[in-house]
């Protein structure tokens, strides 16, 4: 396992992109937050975060999404 400690670790992010139709209007939306921390705090972006060791990606979508939103 020596041989690979000189390669570089890597870290895994996901992000959410989710959409809402609102019929009565005809429109698409698309469910944004604020950033909460640097970098670009304060500006608008999908929901993302970094996927734990061991973990799917579908499972760290979920958990970010449910940490971000409570939903």
């Amino acid at each position: 396992m020596s041989f690979y400690s000189k390669f570089p670790k890597l870290l895994v992010a996901v992000d959410s992109i989710i959409f809402g139709f609102n019929e009565n209007e005809h429109e698409l939306k698309l469910l944004l937050l604020k950033r909460q921390f640097p970098p670009e705090k304060g500006k608008w972006s999908l929901m993302g975060g970094f996927v734990a060791p061991e973990e799917s990606l579908d499972n760290a979508a979920l958990r970010i999404v449910s940490q971000l939103t409570g939903l």
